[in-house]
């Protein structure tokens, strides 16, 4: 079994409000979860505007399916409009 743990520290643009940044987030994480069947979450910076931290989970049988997964969540992430990737964390066992 092979596990990898993801962070994602990201800049957004354009966002008005909280409430608009979590609108965002969520159809980005609920896209997320049904896409790649993963554990994801807003892990960081849940009070700024302007930047947020998301942390994804992924287990998998294989290491080429476990890499697979995190190109397409990282490709997913910055094809997002409003969104950039800044720094990305991860974590594997």
């Amino acid at each position: 079994m092979h596990v990898a743990v993801l962070s994602y520290k990201l800049r957004l643009f354009g966002i008005a409000s909280l409430k608009e940044k979590r609108s965002l987030l969520k159809k980005l994480i609920n896209e997320i979860r049904a896409k790649f069947n993963v554990s994801a979450c807003e892990i960081g910076y849940s009070d700024s505007k302007t930047w947020s931290e998301l942390g994804v989970a992924i287990v998998s049988s294989a290491q080429s399916i476990l890499d697979a997964v995190v190109e397409d969540i990282t490709a997913l992430i910055e094809n997002t409009m409003g969104l950039e990737i800044v720094e990305i964390e991860r974590e594997g066992w």
